[in-house]
């Protein structure tokens, strides 16, 4: 009995010293601070405190779960920005933050705090400081490439964009760019059937309106009215902007496909498709396959894409399948399967600039549907049709493209 006691005694009197002195810290530093979110620094702590103001709809348990997140992010930032040891001025044009911050060490750290206290409900975390160190100090750069093309969806678009921007794929900023967009104001370049007397109704309530905005588009194909008149009066914040506007009537007229020529954007050199009766694929070539479909536009049955599974999977008549694959898609075209497996039928076909189009339509619908495992297979997609249309590659973007395959 007496040795268990002196077990406890050693083990435990040690954690409750180093408890008791760790909450006495941080009642000095917080100095009955409750009313902001910010990272308290004692000699010893780091403490990261949230802040949420409670009210009659308020949950405790999505407070508490949103709010030991933003602690543990918060304190990652705030290491990120006050400590100097990082030499990675460089290497910022390629969006460092990120990485700087997975290669942050934390051994030991405490919530103190998760209650409701007053008109406040609050979230802290405890960090000793000598459990803070960071992985390394210097930053390879075929190391961040890697780190980069692996994560950048879950970067700020700021971060995202430098990385993108620095490796020079353009078409990849832009989609992202009008899926941006496209969630404020409707960029939709590729719509479903609407009766001819609706359309003429939809029409007159656009040409009607003096200012119009892009949520008209929502109403009415008439794209370059819409488009034109808002650029008349509205000023995009950058280029990108500036073509993912222009994109949402790119089936209408030529000017987005000249500012992509004139921004070093791939397009279609040479037209090898043959589908003069398909209006979806007409406006993927229009488009340089940068399609954004309207939510209710029509989706494949099941059956459907099952037949052309099966088919693929079989590996033969490749003609005939993609004449099946592209039947499909004018009648039905939202569906990432079907784009993909067009784009992968027509690289068997050494048709790498058409699977690129295709490719960018497949990122486009991932986006749309915000889902990540498909834009990652989407990128697969795109590199391996990227990476045949050119050979003068630098190094880092050979790495992406190889990332991704």
């Amino acid at each position: 009995m007496n040795l268990i006691y002196l077990f406890c005694l050693f083990v435990f009197f040690p954690f409750a010293s180093f408890a008791e002195e760790e909450l006495s810290q941080f009642k000095i530093v917080r100095n009955n601070n409750i009313e902001t979110s910010k990272v308290f620094e004692t000699k010893d702590f780091y403490f990261s405190q949230v802040s949420y103001d409670w009210t009659k709809k308020s949950n405790r348990k999505n407070l508490s779960r949103k709010g030991s997140l933003k602690s543990i992010n918060m304190f990652k930032d705030f290491i990120f920005n006050s400590k100097g040891s990082f030499n990675s001025d460089k290497f910022k044009i390629w969006g460092t933050s990120n990485f700087i911050k997975n290669q942050l060490n934390i051994t030991q750290s405490r919530k103190i705090e998760d209650r409701r206290f007053k008109a406040k409900y609050l979230v802290v975390y405890s960090f000793p400081k000598n459990s803070v160190s960071f992985k390394s100090t210097k930053i390879n750069l075929n190391d961040l490439v890697l780190f980069n093309t692996q994560n950048h969806t879950n970067f700020n678009k700021v971060e995202r964009n430098k990385f993108l921007k620095k490796l020079g794929f353009k078409d990849i900023i832009l989609l992202w760019k009008i899926n941006e967009l496209a969630k404020n104001n409707n960029l939709n370049n590729v719509l479903s059937v609407v009766d001819p007397i609706e359309y003429q109704k939809r029409i007159m309530t656009v040409i009607k309106v003096e200012k119009p905005d892009l949520s008209l588009l929502d109403k009415t194909p008439a794209f370059n009215y819409v488009i034109d008149k808002y650029l008349k009066t509205n000023k995009p914040d950058n280029y990108y902007e500036y073509l993912a506007i222009l994109s949402a009537k790119c089936s209408s007229d030529d000017e987005f496909t000249n500012n992509l020529i004139k921004n070093n954007i791939e397009i279609l050199n040479k037209n090898t498709f043959s589908f003069e009766k398909s209006n979806i694929l007409k406006a993927l070539v229009k488009c340089k396959g940068f399609l954004r479909f309207q939510k209710n536009i029509n989706k494949p049955a099941p059956s459907e894409i099952l037949n052309i599974e099966k088919k693929f999977s079989q590996g033969k008549n490749l003609d005939n399948l993609i004449l099946l694959i592209e039947k499909t898609l004018s009648n039905t075209p939202f569906s990432f399967k079907l784009w993909n497996y067009y784009s992968a039928c027509l690289r068997a076909k050494n048709k790498f600039q058409e699977a690129l189009l295709v490719s960018r339509v497949e990122l486009s619908i991932a986006l749309q549907l915000s889902n990540m495992n498909m834009y990652f297979e989407a990128l697969k997609s795109y590199s391996k049709s990227k990476i045949k249309l050119k050979k003068e590659y630098n190094e880092q973007q050979k790495q992406f493209l190889k990332t991704n395959i």
